[in-house]
């Protein structure tokens, strides 16, 4: 067991209130308001036509991660945010959890916007915004399998549930994610966010794992 740095995940329960917060005033502000303002959209980041297409391009790198696009879209990510990122929280401490978090997430939309840009599966596909916390919390998914390899993770297979260790499920998911985005390059899932979130969780969490304290266990 980790030594806990954290009594409870605050981070963790304030960003599911705040993307909460925002999914429920897209029904105030409207669906296309929200995503059409404040998602990522590939062509302001990858080829911007001035400075301030640029910053804004940059900021809605950051807003996208707040918006969903429906009440499934919310509801898998803020549970996965629930169940993994609260021990994750607990062991990394709020810094180095809110790090990973944002890393994850930015270079998720970062990922999306590149392989849209220089790979698109058509012609607007700069064009077409990506919302939601996927990469984030892919980020934080694969921090949980470098901290608890062994904790049994329970994940749904096109319904079919499996239960598998930790480091399986995210194996897996990296193996499924990479094989979706060659196969269904039209799919309206960003899998590029979800790959480069996951690749962030893992490089970030191998780098921090050596320095956290473990208790040690002797038996008699």
């Amino acid at each position: 067991m980790y030594i806990s740095r954290e009594e409870m995940p605050v981070a963790t329960f304030i960003l599911i209130a705040i993307n909460l917060i925002v999914f429920f005033s897209t029904f105030i502000f409207g669906r296309v308001f929200m995503i059409s303002n404040f998602g990522l959209i590939p062509i302001t980041i990858m080829a911007p036509p001035n400075l301030y297409t640029l910053f804004y391009g940059i900021f809605t790198i950051f807003s996208s991660m707040f918006i969903h696009d429906g009440f499934l879209h919310i509801l898998f990510n803020m549970w996965a945010l629930l169940v993994l990122g609260r021990d994750v929280e607990i062991v990394l401490g709020r810094p180095r959890f809110l790090a990973l978090y944002f890393a994850s997430g930015v270079v998720g939309g970062l990922a999306y916007a590149f392989t849209s840009y220089y790979f698109p599966s058509n012609r607007f596909a700069p064009l077409i915004p990506a919302v939601g916390a996927s990469g984030a919390v892919f980020g934080v998914m694969g921090a949980f399998g470098v901290l608890f390899p062994r904790r049994p993770l329970a994940l749904f297979l096109y319904l079919i549930p499996i239960i598998a260790p930790a480091y399986i499920v995210i194996i897996i998911m990296a193996i499924l994610q990479t094989l979706l985005a060659l196969a269904m390059p039209f799919s309206s899932i960003a899998y590029s966010a979800h790959i480069g979130g996951l690749l962030v969780g893992l490089a970030l969490s191998l780098a921090w794992a050596a320095g956290l304290r473990r208790y040690r266990h002797d038996y008699w």
